[in-house]
């Protein structure tokens, strides 16, 4: 599909990619709990299963060139990949995993490629302080092919441009059973994007070091409910911090719901429920409250998850952390 753009679509464009850059000038997720490598490489294997977890999420529905990312993510102990059903009980342990996600913004196209891992040790009976990396390639590309200009068709600032970096993010993880507190930093070598750009203006960009800190806690109500509040700060350099706080009840481990809001953003919502214990289905709704909210008519998220659990979770680790 081809978008006719005028100049100043092509820098709206940047302006949007700026804006949706808070998270970590990467995509931002509604659905963190239920995908949580998305933020964090530490909890790469924190719990005593194998995830397979894909997501997908179309932005700003409505809007020509807007935001679609799509995610696909493994991790696991590494006790359950290399012949063992389970590990010790009480004890530290190391997951490894890997991390993919394609990020289309009409003709602007992001994507990584990660490994990851992670070193779990426990601190006492109930906590566990995790380091984690990922290490891999992020790309980025603009093709020109997409964009038919109305007002001046042979502008010089319409090229193609593809590029590929090294790329690394590093994450702490402290968990319990009853709480949970990450600290992440991405892109952390804060690697140059060259454009090339012919006309002075802009030659090169910068994939700028970013962090994210995420703070909740699972409170048991009763034998079936489970109430988890928790919060998720993003911040990265020439842009304002992005704030999100939600709260989620949980029945029996089945099913949920709960509602969250994004500074000067959004409100949102979201749903789930998990089949035979090993396969859950999440969904969420983004309600637009910017100013950018008459142009477009919310996002969409949806993960589904598959879980191969390692016997049947008897283990030291902080069981469903998130």
């Amino acid at each position: 599909m081809r978008i006719k753009l005028k100049i100043k679509h092509i820098l709206l464009l940047t302006i949007l990619m700026s804006l949706k850059s808070y998270a970590q000038q990467n995509p931002q997720f509604s659905q963190y709990l239920q995908n949580p490598l998305v933020l964090n490489p530490a909890i790469t294997g924190a719990e005593d299963f194998l995830d397979i977890t894909l997501g997908y999420r179309n932005q700003w529905t409505g809007f020509e060139g807007a935001p679609k990312t799509g995610t696909l993510s493994f991790h696991s102990p590494t006790a359950l990949l290399f012949g063992k059903n389970r590990r010790s009980t009480s004890s530290s342990h190391a997951g490894i995993g890997a991390f993919v996600y394609s990020d289309n913004t009409g003709p602007i196209n992001q994507s990584g490629y990660y490994l990851s891992y992670a070193y779990h040790l426990q601190a006492s009976q109930d906590w566990f302080v995790s380091l984690g990396t990922f290490v891999g390639a992020s790309q980025f590309s603009f093709n020109a092919n997409e964009v038919e200009l109305i007002d001046n068709p042979n502008d010089i600032l319409v090229q193609n441009i593809s590029n590929t970096n090294f790329d690394m993010s590093l994450g702490l993880y402290v968990y319990s059973k009853y709480m949970f507190i990450g600290i992440a930093a991405n892109q952390v070598l804060d690697q140059e994007i060259p454009f090339d750009l012919q006309n002075g203006i802009l030659t090169r960009g910068k994939q700028n070091r970013n962090y994210n800190f995420l703070i909740g806690s699972r409170m048991i109500m009763d034998r079936d409910w489970i109430i988890i509040p928790s919060a998720v700060l993003r911040t990265v350099a020439n842009a304002p911090v992005q704030w999100d706080m939600s709260l989620k009840a949980e029945y029996q481990n089945k099913i949920w719901g709960g509602i969250s809001y994004r500074n000067e953003e959004s409100v949102y919502a979201l749903v789930g429920f998990r089949i035979w214990d090993s396969f859950s289905v999440g969904y969420s709704y983004d309600y637009p409250i910017s100013e950018f909210r008459n142009n477009q008519s919310g996002s969409h998220e949806i993960v589904l998850s598959y879980r191969i659990f390692g016997g049947n979770n008897k283990c030291g680790c902080a069981v469903n952390s998130l």
